[in-house]
């Protein structure tokens, strides 16, 4: 990788850590309902886009399984099912 690479790789990584914290500071401080509204809605707007991979998600859901506690692992598969 040459050096010009590097730098616009450590850019686009800024970019992204910036981007997930202001989505975070945006998300922080709403309820469990508002938080859940705001996923159904954004998961009907990928399924109306064709963007919704409910496979993937399972994938991502399960490659951190190991650091979960399992209640919190089997709620997640609860809702991501509800979701299908």
């Amino acid at each position: 990788m040459k050096l010009s690479e590097m730098q616009f790789e450590s850019n686009k990584k800024s970019n992204q850590t910036q981007k997930l914290e202001q989505d975070y500071a945006k998300l922080k401080n709403l309820s469990q309902d508002e938080l859940m509204t705001r996923l159904y809605k954004e998961i009907d707007l990928q399924k109306k886009n064709g963007s919704f991979d409910y496979d993937g998600l399972v994938k991502a859901v399960e490659s951190i399984k190991i650091y979960l506690p399992q209640a919190t692992y089997e709620n997640i598969m609860k809702i991501l099912e509800n979701l299908r």
